[in-house]
């Protein structure tokens, strides 16, 4: 496992925005929020912590502007009304700077946030996209982990992806995924950007790092429920069918580019560190 906890604040002025998107995490967001502010001084990056309030009906939404009263780090972006995952993080990225380091940190603290983005940025040099993988998933109940193979099996085969995860902790450039609209909504919304993001810049770089989890603290995770799982199937395949017409702009753009004489960019694959 990477560490860059030993390393001193860097003089080169990379941020990294911590976008913890919650809906009804009352219970939750200060304890969330706490865990990042206490690790970001020993980081190499400055940190920004952005709450977004997702329609929430409990007091998530008072306790979120309590810790922007609280700390100057951070601020907080509030919907009245549910977006949706999706579209309250795809938003968020509007308000971003384009090279700034980016993560989504769930409302929830189930991840471990000090590990866990260690582990990231250690593998963000050369990348403009790390994709984090789950390093102790027998921390999950087996429905969970049942659910989630399902979901990973069926996104790798609509999209030909390759990677271990797409739907846990993340480290990307605002600019790899900003202006990219996506139709999908829930955790659909991961494989589509990811998918666009690649049709639109091809020479992507995407590496991959372990984060961790300690489970779920309050309740259990809603994707296992049925009506969850059916939502998550309806909403990858939305996502894959804009994901086809996406690909033909794209294509008919590459040969119009080449048509013109303008040099196209790069299909071969990044160069990878060692």
């Amino acid at each position: 496992m990477s560490d860059t906890r030993g390393e001193k604040p860097s003089d080169r002025g990379e941020k990294l925005c911590v976008l913890i998107p919650c809906l009804n995490e009352q219970g939750l967001v200060r304890r969330t929020v706490k865990e990042v502010l206490q690790h970001a001084a020993t980081i190499s990056v400055q940190v920004e912590v952005v709450m977004i309030d997702d329609g929430s009906t409990d007091g998530t939404r008072a306790v979120m502007q309590e810790l922007c009263e609280e700390d100057s780090r951070c601020r907080l972006i509030a919907h009245d009304v549910n977006r949706g995952l999706g579209r309250c993080v795809t938003e968020a990225y509007e308000t971003i700077e384009d090279d700034s380091w980016v993560t989504v940190f769930p409302g929830d603290s189930e991840f471990v946030f000090a590990e866990s983005i260690d582990n990231l940025l250690a593998a963000r040099h050369g990348q403009d996209v790390v994709l984090g993988y789950l390093y102790n998933p027998v921390v999950r109940k087996l429905s969970r982990r049942i659910a989630s193979t399902g979901f990973l099996k069926l996104t790798k085969t609509l999209y030909g992806f390759r990677w271990r995860s797409l739907n846990g902790m993340k480290l990307y450039r605002a600019s790899a995924f900003k202006g990219i609209h996506v139709e999908s909504g829930g955790h659909a919304y991961v494989a589509e950007l990811l998918a666009k993001a690649q049709l639109r810049r091809p020479d992507l770089r995407i590496a991959e790092a372990p984060y961790i989890s300690r489970g779920r603290a309050i309740g259990d995770s809603h994707a296992i429920k049925p009506m969850a799982v059916i939502r998550a199937v309806r909403e990858t395949y939305k996502g894959a069918k804009d994901v086809g017409k996406y690909r033909e702009k794209m294509v008919r753009r590459y040969h119009e580019e080449q048509e013109g004489g303008e040099q196209p960019e790069s299909f071969f694959p990044p160069p990878t560190r060692d």
